[in-house]
């Protein structure tokens, strides 16, 4: 999967707390995990850092030799940053930053980190006699070393080296029920209580669910399904356009995924491939801006999508289909993907999914959990679907020839 990684600075924001009774908060969007006998739920500080890349703090065991001959039995801890990627996938680490940490490192191949050290905070159950500080262990995670252009950075996605969901929880959503949280800035899962050490202290600060304290706002699941391996929306349009077919006359639907490492602005990157076969308006001509892959730079050229749906449940039980629904939103556009898909990122997220949690219940399924602005969302009976054969009406017609 191609990642992009845009340096941009975030700029202060100044915000003002108001108090308000427990009563008047919004309840929470999702019920409490219980772990069962011999597990426990955790929470672990997720926030984007310097560059609004989705990433943790841990550390990892170096390899270099010690001058004095007698070996200490615990090895040395390295301090770390890993982005969190919230899609399945490879992940990766530069083949010089292996090399700094004492371990060979080739590049192209597989690299299996021993161990991973994350601090994390225990929730469930109960640890406030002998503190809620505790370290998560996890083992064996595979990486695929790169050596260019990430190395000329030293970084992946800005951090030390990804972690996507695939070595993260390894196929046991089901039982881990993760779930990152944007807005409050944890990743919350379960795990066996053999993978956790105790600290004895509860000096990490409380990571507390939060609501958005207006009461227009809509609760709100979007669901996903599982399309070539990947999480994506059950219900996506780009510009009325469910699917579209590719040069080759493949047919594809629109493929719309939470992407936490992403941090281009507005928080909405477009493939080259999905903005051509949904007609999105797009100077293809201009020259772009540069966007850091993990192993090959690309393009980004800005765009324009006219509407994008996405399928939402809200009401009681959340039984209630609807539409989310934007007009008129400005996009970058992958000019070297021809892979079909949209992005949303973390920007994405903050400005339109309010108290934002990507989660995964005891189903293993997917969804996307959110408090939507009600003049967002629109009945299934307003889609208006385009056929993407058709002729793009603002495209001038080619003069016949004589």
């Amino acid at each position: 999967m191609r990642a992009v990684g845009r340096f941009a600075l975030c700029g202060l924001t100044v915000v003002l707390a108001f108090a308000s009774s427990a009563a008047d908060d919004p309840p929470p969007l999702l019920k409490v995990v219980t772990p069962t006998k011999n597990q426990v739920r955790v929470r672990i500080p997720m926030d984007g850092g310097v560059h609004d890349v989705s990433q943790i703090r841990a550390q990892v065991p170096s390899k270099k030799k010690k001058q004095q001959q007698q070996q200490p039995k615990q090895p040395e801890l390295i301090d770390v940053t890993v982005a969190i990627s919230s899609q399945p996938g490879q992940c990766h680490i530069t083949a010089k930053k292996l090399r700094s940490w004492g371990y060979d490192a080739v590049a192209r191949k597989e690299f299996v980190l021993p161990e991973l050290l994350i601090p994390a905070s225990q929730i469930a159950p109960d640890a406030k006699q002998n503190g809620r500080d505790v370290l998560v262990r996890l083992t064996n995670i595979k990486l695929q070393v790169v050596e260019v252009p990430a190395a000329a950075k030293d970084s992946i996605y800005t951090c030390d080296f990804s972690l996507t969901t695939t070595e993260l929880f390894k196929a046991a959503e089901r039982t881990m029920e993760p779930r990152l949280a944007f807005k409050d800035k944890f990743l919350e899962f379960t795990v066996n209580a053999n993978a956790v050490k105790r600290l004895g202290t509860s000096d990490m600060a409380d990571m507390e669910v939060t609501a958005d304290p207006s009461s227009m706002l809509v609760p709100a699941i979007g669901p996903m399904i599982v399309r070539n391996g990947r999480p994506v929306f059950a219900y996506a349009s780009v510009n009325g356009i469910e699917s579209y077919k590719l040069a080759n006359g493949t047919v594809v639907p629109v493929d719309v995924r939470i992407v936490s490492v992403v941090n281009w602005d507005p928080g909405i990157v477009l493939s080259i491939g999905l903005a051509r076969g949904c007609k999105v308006e797009m100077n293809q001509e201009g020259n772009g801006e540069v966007g850091i892959g993990v192993d090959a730079n690309t393009v980004m050229i800005p765009g324009k999508v006219a509407e994008l749906r996405l399928g939402f449940y809200t009401g009681a039980n959340y039984k209630v289909q609807k539409d989310f629904v934007l007009k008129d939103i400005k996009v970058v556009v992958d000019k070297n993907a021809s892979e079909g898909f949209v992005w949303l990122g973390r920007k994405f997220i903050a400005k339109h999914f309010k108290d934002g949690v990507y989660a995964a219940g005891s189903d293993g399924a997917w969804k996307m959990h959110t408090r939507l602005d009600p003049e967002t969302l629109f009945d299934i009976k307003t889609r208006k679907k385009v056929d993407p054969k058709q002729p793009d009406p603002k495209k001038k017609p080619e003069p016949k020839k004589k």
